[in-house]
């Protein structure tokens, strides 16, 4: 998001998994990205008038180590809602070291097989002209999956952070989990 690669947000309603929301932007710094994000949390928690409802994450490898430095500085206690992580992510001694997700081959390649069978199967439903555009440009390279040369892949990455927190997710809630077998 500063220049170079897109910064995107991409919200989901639940339990109907229905985009209802996205922002992409490549020139914002990433301290003005999460003032959005923050805004956008805020806004949520406002008119569903259920905060603990809310859930919100990052990507946390590369630029999204800076997130995470800049949802620190923000005061994570200044945005509603619940931060999600992947507990999936330990370090040596057994705890977590990092908050958000961490994007891996493995993981991303999950994703994309949930979100596949998600859209397919039309339990989530997008609205999104740029995402649409995005996805069918979305191919498999090497051993995993990024945009063609030349395209952006930005949006589908925020939807596969979306689809890593609704697996997440689906271990609290028993209507989503159901909605999402």
């Amino acid at each position: 998001g500063t220049g170079g690669d897109y910064a995107a947000i991409q919200v989901l309603e639940l339990p109907s998994m229905m985009q209802v929301a996205e922002w992409q932007h490549n020139k914002t710094p990433v301290q003005q990205q999460v003032k959005i994000m923050s805004e956008i949390v805020k806004y949520l928690a406002e008119i569903t008038g259920s905060p603990n409802d809310v859930y919100y994450s990052v990507e946390n490898n590369t630029l999204g180590e800076a997130a995470l430095v800049a949802i620190s500085e923000y005061g994570e206690e200044n945005i509603p809602g619940y931060f999600l992580s992947d507990s999936s992510v330990t370090g040596s001694s057994g705890r977590r070291f990092r908050k958000g997700f961490l994007t891996t081959n493995k993981s991303k390649i999950s994703a994309c097989s949930k979100f596949k069978n998600l859209v397919e199967s039309r339990r989530m439903k997008l609205h999104s002209r740029p995402l649409i555009s995005e996805l069918k440009t979305f191919v498999a390279q090497g051993t995993g999956y990024a945009a063609k040369p030349g395209e952006t892949d930005d949006l589908v990455m925020a939807a596969l952070l979306v689809v890593r927190m609704l697996i997440l997710l689906q271990t609290y809630h028993a209507e989503l989990d159901v909605h999402l077998k």
